[in-house]
């Protein structure tokens, strides 16, 4: 896919760890699709335990000054860099360049603490948590693999070169944006602890994410009569009476071990799971059945890529590049139709439309996108997190059930290069939509299955939410205060449905562009879990090498500096604060030690700007941990494009990259139920 590409990254002597990890992240992925590495500066492969080993030709300084200037013909040459001069290297080749500003003071906990993420993690009377693991980073690694996947399928489909950027501690607050919308409405999401609607409850052998969709679930699952008490039957009166059902499903689950518990989950469609280990993750059943993991280079395991190619069909002969002209996004000319809901679906199209395609939502009137009536704030327009993942948009309502409905579809698949859906498995069969019928109507299609789990093996028809998967997929066995106890983000974040927007927009269009260029049918599979999965590479890497999975080396692996931990501070909000050595002692009043309970005890008695300003200053680093309020407020995320206004003015979620020659803009408002059906049906009619 990637075999036409050049990829050379550039490590400058003084950058950010996160910002290092991100560039070779992205250029690990681009890698294992085909394409040649170089590299300029030290590669951090020592930071990975094999995860980011990969072959490639490292260059001297004048090596990178040859490779710069000289004409690569019809190779595809990509620039990846991070750090000011990195970037100054990259702006002076005629070749595409993907540039990643992070300050060198960044951390985990510095990303996780400016963009609120950590806010949403851990107990409400205690600090905020990081987990231990290079989320934040990889979490840039995924947007850099988008942005240097644009600039590749520009220049394939073009010919035409073109820059991106990534700023590294905003992208953090656009996988974050549901707290700056609620924040509108004056409701500021907050972790809950113990007190979650969804419970992480301990079992015999560990811990589950205890989530449900309707109580009738959860009194077939336990069986316990007290559990069908009128006052438990809605939700304010389970708040009101949450010890009286808690100590019941706290006594079941304490009876029982997480796989038995699994089954029972499975047995009556509860979509709770449990919080599975970096050693459960290896031996996982499912995982297993994906053949997920693959051997490194040192003999452990990495994980594979999350996409699959489940099926493909050789069709008509290829179609030429185009010329897009001096201001073509790298998918325009190209269609979707969008059967893409909520999260996990919807973002992956809204981001297709921002690189150009023209998306078309596929709803009926009976059955709309779920986030049109989502829980929380709803304007008198319509749900302000569906405007979010569904700007840029049109939309048509057509009943896929009646003859009309479905003939309507197939002459859109007619002129369509992608038909996207993140529905449960099965339902597009039912429905007469299977890949066979799609390649029959458009031999050049794509079919993108946006999966919780992948499209088959043991558990993939068990429905899960992104708690489901922050569960499953390691997340939050890895967000603890060590103690045991794992912590999900609930409804406020769910961080796997977020990534997979990234990197399943990413290879979603790449495929597309290659089928229709070659005149190939595919069906790919992305699954939000191994995208998750795949973010924790070098912790597996490291827990397969060295046979060592306990919490301390695993935090000890993440490559955490001296110091980085969050404190409360006289204002009563938290700080992230950070050094990789002790030399700012001596330089900041008051502090002699960079013992946590020292730094603790130090902070407490200064305001939150102080106490970051103070490490700031002293060559440490420190960021407020934020709250949806102060990410609404900051113009520099509404600068970067993070958040943006569409035409009729609402706030929705904007880029987590920006093209730089060719900008994306946001153009359309969300559409309503059907809004363009007689638009773009009597189009078809014309055509025909």
């Amino acid at each position: 896919m990637l075999g036409h590409a050049d990829i050379l990254q550039i490590y400058p002597t003084r950058a950010s760890t996160p910002g290092v990890r991100a560039v070779r992240f992205a250029a690990c992925i681009a890698s294992r699709l085909g394409a040649k590495l170089y590299s300029h500066g030290a590669a951090p492969s020592e930071l990975g335990y094999g995860f980011y080993d990969m072959e490639e030709t490292a260059l001297t300084r004048d090596q990178l000054d040859s490779w710069l200037a000289e004409d690569a013909g019809d190779r595809c040459r990509i620039v990846i860099s991070t750090g000011t001069k990195a970037g100054e290297l990259a702006g002076a080749s005629s070749a595409n360049s993907v540039f990643v500003q992070l300050d060198d003071w960044q951390t985990e906990e510095t990303l996780f603490a400016s963009s609120g993420i950590s806010l949403l993690l851990g107990d409400p009377a205690r600090p905020p948590i990081t987990p231990a693991a290079n989320y934040a980073a990889h979490t840039i690694g995924y947007s850099v693999f988008a942005a240097l996947m644009s600039v590749a399928l520009m220049h394939r489909r073009y010919g035409r070169a073109d820059d991106a950027i990534i700023y590294g501690d905003s992208v953090l607050s656009w996988i974050n944006w549901k707290t700056a919308i609620y924040a509108q409405y004056k409701r500021i999401l907050k972790r809950q602890g113990e007190r979650a609607e969804w419970p992480m409850v301990a079992c015999k052998d560990g811990f589950v994410a205890f989530l449900f969709m309707t109580w009738d679930s959860v009194i077939e699952l336990i069986g316990d009569p007290v559990l069908k008490a009128p006052d438990l039957q809605t939700f304010e009166l389970r708040e009101k009476n949450r010890d009286k059902y808690m100590k019941i499903i706290q006594r079941w689950c304490e009876e029982r071990t997480k796989a038995e518990i699994a089954a029972e989950f499975e047995r009556v469609n509860l979509p709770g799971a449990p919080a599975l280990t970096i050693p459960d993750l290896l031996t996982d059943p499912l995982l297993e059945h994906r053949q997920a993991f693959e051997r490194a280079s040192d003999g452990g395991a990495v994980p594979r890529l999350p996409h699959r190619i489940i099926d493909e069909k050789s069709g008509d002969a290829p179609e030429a590049s185009q010329d897009g002209g001096g201001r073509a996004l790298p998918l325009a000319g190209m269609r979707v139709l969008d059967f893409g809901i909520i999260t996990a679906g919807a973002g992956v199209s809204a981001l297709l439309a921002d690189m150009g395609a023209e998306v078309i939502k596929i709803e009926s009137h009976n059955r709309p996108d779920p986030f049109r009536k989502w829980p929380g704030a709803n304007d008198a327009e319509g749900s302000p997190v569906f405007k979010c993942n569904n700007r840029n948009k049109l939309g048509i309502a057509i009943d896929l059930k009646t003859p009309e409905g479905k003939k309507a579809f197939f002459d859109l698949a007619e002129t369509a290069d992608i038909v996207l859906e993140n529905y449960r498995r099965g339902v597009l069969d039912r429905l007469g939509l299977t890949f066979e019928a799609l390649a029959e109507a458009n031999p050049s299609i794509l079919l993108a299955s946006i999966s919780s789990q992948g499209m088959d093996g043991p558990g993939t028809r068990h429905p899960t939410f992104g708690s489901t998967l922050e569960a499953s997929s390691g997340f939050a066995a890895l967000t603890t205060y060590g103690e045991g106890q794992p912590y999900v983000s609930g409804r406020n974040l769910n961080y796997p449905d977020q990534i997979v927007c990234l990197y399943g927009a990413a290879i979603v269009a790449a495929y597309a562009v290659e089928c229709r260029l070659t005149g190939t049918a595919r069906h790919v599979d992305v699954a939000q879990r191994d995208t998750a999965i795949y973010q924790l590479g070098d912790i597996i890497a490291y827990v397969a090498k060295t046979g060592n999975a306990g919490f301390s080396a695993i935090s000890a692996a993440g490559g955490r500096p001296l110091l980085s931990d969050t404190f409360l501070c006289a204002d009563d909000r938290y700080v992230a604060l950070t050094a990789g050595d002790e030399s700012v002692l001596g330089k900041i009043d008051g502090l002699d030690s960079l013992d946590s309970n020292a730094v603790a005890a130090w902070a407490g008695g200064r305001s939150s700007e102080a106490a970051v300003s103070a490490f700031l200053k002293a060559g440490g680093g420190g960021a407020v941990v934020r709250d949806g309020s102060d990410l609404l407020a900051d113009q520099v995320l509404r600068d970067r494009n993070i958040f943006a206004n569409g035409p009729n003015g609402a706030l929705v979620k904007g880029f987590p990259f920006q093209l730089l020659k060719t900008p994306m803009t946001i153009w359309g408002n969300s559409p309503a139920v059907g809004e363009h059906t007689e638009e773009i049906l009597g189009r078809l009619t014309l055509q025909g």
